[in-house]
């Protein structure tokens, strides 16, 4: 799996969500990172229970931008972001090895970033950007 690159299509023009989505990003960076998941056991657990915390209080601050700025896909926005959680969570219990546990969350960040960062967060950054909220 490749690293996670931030670049400026990322950016969502909320310097707050720009900030946590890069920490999110390299925190995915240290999990694909991991060459040995069996023998780095304790850096993996960490960096899962870092990586639910952080997604959750991110979520939370998106999920308040969409609120007060009373963007028209709020609830499908929160809906995926129930998803995500749902899916880092269940990767987490239900996978039977480090190893498979490592693979799966490969697989699930990079497709996060490349669908909810790139598209989901990116409509709402356009319409943000339409009604003047942002520039």
């Amino acid at each position: 799996m490749r690293k996670m690159q931030w670049s400026p299509e990322c950016k969502t023009g909320f310097e707050e969500i720009d900030s946590q989505h890069r920490l999110l990003f390299a925190i995915s960076n240290e999990i694909l990172d991991i060459e040995n998941p069996l023998k780095q056991q304790d850096e993996v657990k960490y960096l899962l229970h870092h990586l639910i915390d952080y997604v959750d209080k991110h979520f939370k601050t998106e999920e308040e931008y969409l609120v007060k700025h009373s963007y028209p896909g709020t609830k499908e926005h929160k809906e995926r972001h129930e998803y995500i959680s749902k899916q880092i969570r269940q990767i987490v219990t239900e996978s039977k090895s480090m190893t498979e546990l490592k693979e799966h969350l490969d697989t699930m960040l990079d497709q996060w970033i490349r669908v909810h960062v790139l598209i989901e967060d990116k409509k709402f950054s356009i319409w943000a950007a339409s009604k003047g909220i942002i520039k």
